[in-house]
This record gives structure tokens, C-alpha cells and sequence, in this order.
């Protein structure tokens, strides 16, 4: 039997269920700006409430949902309530920037359309409306806010409104023209620098913006221009896509350049080059969390590895120690995991363990879920870059968290957090990917192979890479919070037995319609 509203709410009493309830209340059929309240609701509660602070986000969580009357009717659906915003998103992208800058923004414009986005960016108000009341309408139809912060728009107020109103439903995502300081209350939100892109779709900080978006609304729509024999052909095919589960990214198959080049500082000689082809795939944009395993463990009644045996690995700040007791429900140190990490990928978790979330993923949901393969991880890591990192030839704290008292071939060190962090944190790569490099080692399907890059370049181009068909030890991929940098890199090579668990590894997963 379903879980009605009044459940849902009787259960944000008790502090030990309010993750239950956002599992159950995010299966209501929020639209438009409910959707978008309801996110930000569940994001406070995700990102760490104190106990001052849980019964006031209780209350307004309560108040919101109860506008939500359970349908008598057989399909037992919940009613949505009467909304100014109810009705569906018309467009992708709004462009908020100043007006003098219009010829500096046109680019960014014409590359975000020529990615199938639709875009506002104001540039002709209907007649019969006023410039605030179509502005405001707009504004509220579009799923993402592209803010442009310049020399000038950082002193316009109507920039800085549609900003704010941005950031309140969690749709912003800013860009810098120039070398600026953005207004007070966005300048610890980050923004890709494009003061140098140049009209360069293949500029890093413009794919990174790119992912940014990819990250708020998913993939741009399959959309035609007819008439437009100017514009550049997209880089492959539009495609059409299923529909798909929240939070998964399309990776378009393509054949691309695994493993490190013989020049790169810190590559292994297990990392030899060569040419692979990937076909579609689906992944997630996160690492699993604590709350999605808890659900899992709950439902299922899963016993762990950790837990059937002798524990898992912690870090007590001088050495790595197994300790018996410990599994999923404890942090890197072994302490048990508080509210305030529910949002961090969870950990203590074997191979074996993430094949079994797979399985009952798949058997839940009636969807194909599984781990990637190490092809797979490498191709969606990379996000069509050849560089040591996702991010160039370096790799900051900034934008990754390991060990920053050990960054790569002798760059500047940088923070060395001592614990794992929220799976969203930072800039997705170009494909709104997060965390690709650090935070969790990564568990891959493959079975590891020391020489079978070898074999792989003996063959020429090997299409689907999956590892050996035999073999006792799994592939880990991308580094993790106590990583030096170097094992960060897009091409590094981990691996473990299917039963290791320890405080520094996870899993995300791959989805295949």
C-alpha cells in the first residue's frame, strides 16, 4: 500500500525518519516551481541541519506538503495543488545580464542554442506588456539562470534581483566576463571564468559552464532549426532519449584514447594507451549516498560485508586500522555518520556490496542498473579531454578533495579536509558530472588486469572494453580524500579484492535502457 501525505508529514515528527519522508515525498508529482520548492527544501535538509534549525525546516516542510490532498480515485495519485507555477518549464536558459554587454553575451548565446537549448535573453518585449511583468514571467518559466557578471552588471539591480531569485529556487548558475568581484551575497558561489574563452566551445571553463547547466535542467531537448545554414553542425547526432532516472547523465558513445601518455608525471606502467570504443550509457551524476544505502539496507534487510565479517578499515590520523564493528553506517574515522553526511557518498562498502545495491535497484525499479566499466569511467572522467585531469594539467583543492599537503608535480599545496565531503561539491566536469577525481575511490565492474591495456593495444581498437574474463581483484577508480593528486588522474588504475571495504571507497552506477 502507498504512503499518503499525512504519513509523509507524521513522519517529519521524528528526527530518525525525516529521510524517509523526502524519499516517500519525492515520488509526489511536483511540477514547475513546486518542484523546484520542493528541491531547495530537500537540498537544507541535505546540506545539514542543526538542532535549532530541524524543527522550523520540519514545520515549513509540513506546511508545503499539506497542499497535497490524496486522490480517492483507483490510481491513488496525489492532487497537485492550485500554483501560479504550476504549468511546465517553456524555456531552458534565461540569459540575466546587463544590456551594454549584449555583443559580449550574443556568443555565449548562439553556443548554448547551437548545444539544442532554448534560450530567453530579452531582446524584444511583446507589445501590451511591461518590461517587469514579462521579465518576471520569464523568469519563472525557465529552469536554468545564466547570470553574467561584468565590469557593468554587477551594479544593476535588475541583474542582481534575477540573480537572487535564481539562487532562492537553485537554478543559478553565474559566468564571469571579466576579472570581477561579484555583488555581495554570490561571490562564495562559483563561476566560470570566461573573460578568455574567446567563442571557444572547446574551452575548458566554458564546458565547465556547460556542465554546470547540464547539471540543473539535464540534456538539451532534440531540436531542429530549419533555415539555419549558418549555424555549425552539433559535434555528432541528436539522439532520442528515454526517459531516465533523476540524476543520470547521457554519455554519448564515442571511441576515445584510455590510459596516460609515456610523458605524464606519475603515470604507471599498468596505464599503457589505447583506443577504445564505448557505446551510450547513462551514469550518475553522484557517487551513492549515505541516505540512498540506508534505503536500500532498510528495504532489503542487506547485510553488508563489513557486517557479516571483521569490519572495515578507518583512519585513526596516523594509520589505516581494521576495526571490527564498523560498516555503511560509520564515517572515515569510525565514528557513526551524524545527519550533517546523509549527502556524502557512503563508504565501507565492498564490491560485492555495490553489485547487491545494483541488483536491488534494478529489481525495485524494473530498470537495468549496474557498475560502470572502467572504459566507461574513464570516458565519462575525461568528458572529451585528453589532460592528466578533467580540469587540465592540475588539479586544486579547490576542485577536488585529496590530500592537498601532496598536490601534483610540485604545484602549490592546498586543503587536506581529513574526511569525506557532500557528493555534489564542487564544478562538474564538462558533462555535470561530480567528483569524478577524489572524495571515494570509485568500484568498477571490471576485473583488473596489470597487462590487459597490453593486450587491449595489441588488438587495435577494442569496442566495449570490460576487462579479463577471469581474475581475483577489481578495478577502483579516481582517488579519493586521502589520495596524493597524482592518484587522482583521469587515468589512474586502482584495485582490491570483491570483499575489501574500507573508509575511502564507493560506488555510483551506470544506467542502460
Amino acid at each position: 500500500m502507498s504512503m499518503t501525505v499525512e504519513d509523509m508529514i507524521r513522519m517529519l515528527d521524528n528526527p530518525a525518519t525525516l529521510g524517509d519522508a523526502l524519499l516517500e515525498a519525492a515520488k509526489l508529482p511536483f511540477r514547475g516551481d513546486d518542484k523546484v520548492r520542493f528541491q531547495q527544501k530537500r537540498q537544507r535538509y541535505i546540506d545539514g541541519l542543526s538542532d535549532h534549525e530541524r524543527p522550523r525546516w520540519a514545520g515549513e516542510m509540513k506546511a508545503f506538503l499539506s497542499l497535497y490532498d490524496v486522490s480517492t480515485s483507483s490510481d491513488n495519485r496525489a492532487e497537485m495543488p492550485a500554483s501560479e507555477h504550476s504549468s511546465e518549464f517553456k524555456t531552458d536558459i534565461f540569459i540575466s545580464y546587463a544590456r551594454k554587454d549584449l555583443k559580449r553575451v550574443e556568443p555565449i548565446v548562439k553556443e548554448l542554442q547551437k548545444q539544442g537549448w532554448s534560450v530567453f535573453w530579452d531582446l524584444e518585449i511583446p507589445p501590451g506588456e511591461t518590461w517587469r511583468s514579462y521579465i518576471k514571467k520569464r523568469l519563472d518559466e525557465s529552469r536554468c539562470v545564466l547570470v553574467v557578471w561584468s565590469h557593468i552588471s554587477i551594479t544593476s539591480k535588475w541583474v542582481i534581483a534575477e540573480a537572487d531569485e535564481a539562487d532562492k529556487r537553485g537554478i543559478l548558475v553565474p559566468v564571469l566576463l571579466d576579472a570581477v568581484e561579484p555583488p555581495f551575497g554570490f561571490s562564495d558561489i562559483h563561476a566560470a571564468d570566461l573573460s578568455e574563452w574567446n567563442n571557444d566551445r572547446s574551452h575548458l571553463k566554458f564546458r565547465q559552464c556547460v556542465g554546470a547547466i547540464i547539471a540543473r535542467i539535464s540534456l538539451p531537448p532534440v531540436v531542429h532549426f530549419p533555415g539555419r545554414e549558418n549555424a555549425l553542425p552539433s559535434p555528432a547526432p541528436a539522439v532520442v532519449l528515454p526517459k531516465t532516472p533523476p540524476n543520470f547523465v547521457f554519455i554519448r558513445g564515442a571511441l576515445f584514447t584510455m590510459g596516460s601518455p609515456t610523458g605524464e608525471v606519475d603515470r604507471i606502467d599498468n596505464e599503457t594507451q589505447h583506443q577504445v570504443k564505448v557505446s551510450d550509457f547513462y551514469l550518475c551524476r553522484y557517487a551513492v549516498t549515505v541516505v540512498e544505502f540506508r534505503k536500500f539496507v532498510e528495504a532489503s534487510g542487506y547485510r553488508t560485508d563489513a557486517e557479516k565479517g571483521d569490519g572495515s578499515y578507518v583512519w585513526d590520523g596516523k594509520e589505516w586500522k581494521k576495526r571490527a564493528g564498523i560498516n555503511w553506517r560509520y564515517g572515515v574515522s569510525g565514528g557513526e555518520r551524524t545527519q550533517t553526511e546523509e549527502n556524502h557518498p557512503v563508504i565501507h562498502v565492498s564490491w560485492n556490496d555495490a553489485v547487491a545495491y545494483c541488483k536491488w535497484l534494478s529489481a525495485t525499479t524494473g530498470e537495468p542498473f549496474r557498475l560502470p566499466t572502467e572504459a566507461e569511467w574513464e570516458h565519462a572522467c575525461r568528458a572529451g579531454t585528453t589532460t592528466t585531469f578533467n580540469t587540465g594539467e592540475n588539479l586544486t583543492t579547490g576542485q577536488a578533495n585529496y590530500n592537498g599537503n601532496y598536490p601534483y608535480s610540485n604545484n602549490q599545496k592546498g586543503v587536506y579536509r581529513e574526511n569525506t565531503i557532500p557528493v555534489d561539491s564542487f564544478a562538474p566536469n564538462a558533462w555535470g558530472l561530480y567528483n569524478m577525481h577524489g572524495n571515494v575511490f570509485e568500484w568498477c565492474g571490471d576485473w583488473y588486469g596489470d597487462k590487459y591495456y597490453d593486450e587491449c593495444k595489441a588488438k587495435g581498437t577494442v569496442e566495449n572494453s570490460a576487462g579479463p574474463e577471469t581474475g581475483s581483484i577489481r578495478v577502483l577508480r579516481g582517488g579519493h580524500w586521502y589520495s596524493y593528486a597524482r592518484s587522482c588522474r583521469s587515468a589512474n588504475r586502482g584495485n582490491a579484492s570483491p570483499g575489501y571495504r574500507s573508509a575511502d571507497v564507493g560506488f555510483r552506477l551506470v544506467f542502460v535502457p
